[in-house]
């Protein structure tokens, strides 16, 4: 599932419009919803591997350019604040693989949500 395609062709107009507003935002909001969206496409991983995953597919995927480490940060946010994500007990080259705690679509409602708060 493509966790940015958040309405479907045959939605109302104004589900279109909600899609592209919250697609927006800060460069951390768009670093979680991109986290969710490889964790959605290839699985659990450690943060070091969604960090090479996430440099590798940001110029296709037009995402931020982030420093070293953000993309790490915000898999910290995400499990601890968040709380979409969760250690699966599997530990690879000393990191533990995450897994989402719930449906995409959640997650980025729930990004959302947090990050309205957060702004408040």
């Amino acid at each position: 599932m493509d966790a940015f395609k958040l309405a479907h062709a045959d939605d109302p107009e104004s589900s279109h419009i909600a899609a592209v507003t919250v697609t927006g935002g800060s460069n951390s909001t768009q670093v979680m919803r991109a986290i969710v969206h490889l964790l959605g496409m290839y699985g659990p991983r450690t943060p070091d591997q969604l960090e090479a995953l996430y440099y590798r597919n940001a110029p296709g995927e037009g995402w931020p350019v982030v420093g070293f480490k953000f993309v790490n940060k915000r898999v910290s946010e995400l499990k601890k604040h968040v709380g979409v994500l969760a250690g699966t007990g599997e530990r690879e080259n000393g990191g533990e693989r995450v897994e989402l705690t719930c449906d995409p679509l959640d997650a980025l409602t729930r990004i959302d949500k947090y990050k309205r708060r957060a702004a408040a």
